[in-house]
């Protein structure tokens, strides 16, 4: 492959990574400041990932890592994915297992709590109903009324470039604001990977449950405390991560400094 092959296939890649995401803060693990380094040979990915804290509960983990090898394995071109963590108390069985595609049981065995593919469908149905009230309180900011909302299908939204097109109350709204578009696509996009792309605009829960106009206001109040929540914890791990890496440059260049005497 040639310099600029390898200079595509690793922005590729790393354009994969940006679709995962915390599964506990629905944050993409690029904008968290996960992603150290992403490497590219002949074909082969190599990316090493961060946690926040050296504690991180192992599962959720687990669960990240997955996705980031699977998306960076979709990539067209790429042969192998080596996916490495780092800073975390039990990265080297993490790493091994990973890399040999076991599920988080056969890593953990007997020490593995609980059922992953549950915990990660939870997590999952966290963040739709977090994006559900980015997305409609967004609409409501565009004159979308409530009725007007439960109403709406998917095929009365769509992209056009950087901006989002809405046919509601016999008209045609135009969501240019780069926020305001990025909440809407936002929900659009966890849509699509459940594979949703006709029927009813608002939908509750991963089967694609869509409320009535009477339950709408008292979905969108309990979705209000999950946004907030997942922002609070994110905006933490922000923190914590950048903490972490401040102290580790901090001792490196101690490291680098002759000692006295």
């Amino acid at each position: 492959m040639t310099e600029e092959d390898h200079g595509r296939l690793g922005a590729d890649a790393l354009r994969a990574l940006s679709s995962v995401t915390d599964p506990e803060l629905d944050e993409p693990i690029t904008d968290l400041g996960f992603v150290k380094n992403v490497s590219v040979e002949d074909g082969s990915i190599s990316v090493d990932i961060a946690t926040s804290t050296f504690w991180c509960s192992p599962n959720f983990v687990y669960m990240m890592l997955e996705d980031a090898r699977d998306a960076i394995s979709r990539v067209p071109g790429v042969r192998t994915v080596r996916v490495h963590l780092e800073g975390h108390h039990d990265a080297a069985k993490i790493n091994e297992a990973i890399n040999l595609r076991k599920s988080f049981s056969e890593c953990y065995g007997p020490e593995a709590e609980g059922d992953i593919a549950e915990l990660n469908k939870r997590f999952r149905e966290k963040a739709l109903r977090s994006r559900l009230h980015g997305m409609s309180t967004t609409m409501a900011k565009y004159g979308v009324t409530r009725d007007e909302l439960i109403s709406l299908k998917l095929d009365d939204v769509k992209l056009e470039g950087n901006k989002v097109l809405v046919k509601s109350g016999g008209q045609t709204l135009e969501v240019a604001d780069p926020s305001d578009a990025g909440r809407i696509t936002k929900y659009l996009s966890f849509l699509e990977k459940l594979g949703l792309r006709d029927g009813r605009l608002v939908i509750w829960d991963l089967e694609g449950t869509s409320p009535e106009r009477g339950e709408l206001d008292s979905f969108l109040s309990r979705s209000r405390s999950v946004r907030f929540s997942l922002g609070f914890n994110a905006e933490l791990c922000r923190a914590l991560l950048k903490s972490r890496i401040d102290r580790e440059q901090s001792q490196e260049l101690e490291s680098g400094i002759p000692r006295q005497g």
